[in-house]
């Protein structure tokens, strides 16, 4: 009889393993969370250390660089055991009452917040009893079954799921959400998913976004001022940066909350007279003490590296970086 294959933690955790699915759906499987996002070896959220045993890849580990794979760094999304593994990768609690459900949903609203930019409110069943984390992302299932995965931009209270979704040239749904929806339109939602969600506060917080990745940014935000105690002694910066003035479709308005809002134009434009260029160039410009803070980075996968790197070369602990990137479908 074939060894039944074992991945093992730091934590001390032990978890059935196999060959043939990733590290990551086999914790899934077992109830345990591990730090993840878009689960196909882009965002790098996955990221961590095999201490011990092989693994085969299954699907190219797009994030890792040169140096990570030195350090036999492996994405748990991509890679399957071949034999008992130990790996560094933490179990996040605050997941643990976190059910991934299949649901039917109902357009509740649609409102086009720019030329490119929709707002859609999904209405859940009354008995839905659906639990999730501010921050996190559901799986829409539309018309001919095309799933996309959005982040939500509304907190647990809220009774809808609100969406902000940005019109992709050609996309599958953004024909439908741009063109083809209405209101009371019969969907299916899948989800929460993903580890991006608010941990224990430390002095400082920087919230980085681009575009439509304002929207988990928004979720924890609301979130947050339902219970500002939570972040009282704590100052919270938020960079959201787009390309054009009118892109800047919500404000952030929280006066219970120690928030500065610094909004930034990626290009010099004669309407604008605020910030321009990069966000995270912006941090560096800001002269921040990275040594205490928190960063919570959400939109285009290229911003998520690019800030990763600069900040942590400026004083940032890496594992304070927490980041869900925006990525291809």
């Amino acid at each position: 009889m074939e060894k039944e294959l074992q991945i093992k933690t730091l934590e001390g955790l032990v978890l059935k393993g196999d060959s043939e699915i990733s590290i990551l759906d086999s914790a899934l499987r077992s109830q345990v969370n591990f730090e993840y996002s878009c689960k196909n070896g882009q965002c790098g959220a996955c990221k961590t250390t095999l201490l011990e045993g092989d693994v085969l890849e299954l699907q190219i580990q797009t994030a890792l660089s040169d140096t990570d794979v030195e350090d036999k760094k492996i994405l748990t999304c991509c890679c399957a055991p071949i034999s008992d593994i130990v790996i560094d990768a933490e179990d996040l609690t605050a997941l643990k009452h976190i059910e991934i459900k299949t649901l039917p949903a109902r357009i509740n609203k649609i409102e086009k917040k720019t030329g490119k930019i929709v707002e859609i409110d999904l209405r859940l069943p009354p008995t839905a009893n659906l639990a999730f984390l501010e921050g996190q992302y559901f799986d829409v299932i539309g018309p001919q079954g095309v799933r996309r995965s959005y982040s939500i931009a509304s907190s647990t209270s809220n009774k809808v799921l609100k969406f902000w979704i940005k019109e992709v040239e050609g996309g599958l749904l953004s024909q439908y959400w741009f063109n083809d929806a209405k209101e009371n339109d019969l969907l299916r939602i899948e989800g929460p998913k993903g580890s991006f969600f608010f941990k224990e506060p430390k002095k400082y917080i920087i919230f980085l976004a681009t575009g439509t990745g304002i929207a988990p940014i928004k979720a924890i935000l609301d979130k947050l001022s339902e219970s500002p105690d939570v972040v009282s002694s704590t100052n919270l910066m938020l960079y959201w940066g787009n390309r054009e003035p009118n892109e800047f479709f919500w404000e952030p308005d929280y006066p219970e909350l120690n928030l500065q809002y610094i909004p930034v134009l990626s290009k010099t434009h004669d309407a604008w007279v605020g910030r321009t260029g990069y966000i995270q160039g912006n941090v560096i410009n800001d002269n921040l003490d990275l040594g205490d803070t928190q960063v919570y980075a959400c939109g285009s996968l290229s911003m998520i590296e690019s800030a990763k790197l600069l900040l942590v070369n400026n004083g940032l602990n890496e594992k304070y970086f927490y980041s869900d990137a925006f990525v291809s479908s």
